[in-house]
């Protein structure tokens, strides 16, 4: 794939990253990765308001991340492309990587710091 072009990171970042830049909008996208669902459903799973479930998919509708359909009385919402999906694992997948090697990195400095202490200790004064 080629270079992005700036307007087309542009557009990028104010239609697709600034709408996952909310863990409550990712949460929700999770959620409808599981299935169709209606609000209260959403509700019920994630613990929250239903006015900020609501204000949440607005958001994610008007970014073409969720579709709305009317069953009923209720409206049922899915996801657009479960490509989402996979972008977001990918993110965690590295976020994963990242750890690691941080926890490996603290590993050695805390073996580090060990081991001159005992050097420190063991020296004559």
């Amino acid at each position: 794939m080629r270079k992005p072009t700036p307007e087309e990171i542009e557009l990028l970042n104010r239609h697709c990253c600034s709408a996952l830049n909310d863990r409550t909008r990712i949460a929700i996208l999770y959620e409808l990765g599981e299935g169709p669902k209606n609000v209260t459903c959403l509700v019920d799973a994630l613990g929250i308001p239903q006015a900020t479930v609501s204000r949440h998919l607005t958001v994610l509708r008007e970014r073409s991340f969720v579709v709305a359909t009317r069953d009923g009385n209720r409206v049922v919402y899915e996801l657009e492309d479960d490509r989402v999906l996979e972008i977001l694992n990918s993110m965690r997948r590295i976020l994963a990587t990242k750890l690691r090697h941080q926890e490996e990195t603290a590993g050695r400095i805390r073996s580090a710091q060990r081991a001159t202490k005992r050097k420190r200790g063991t020296r004559p004064r």
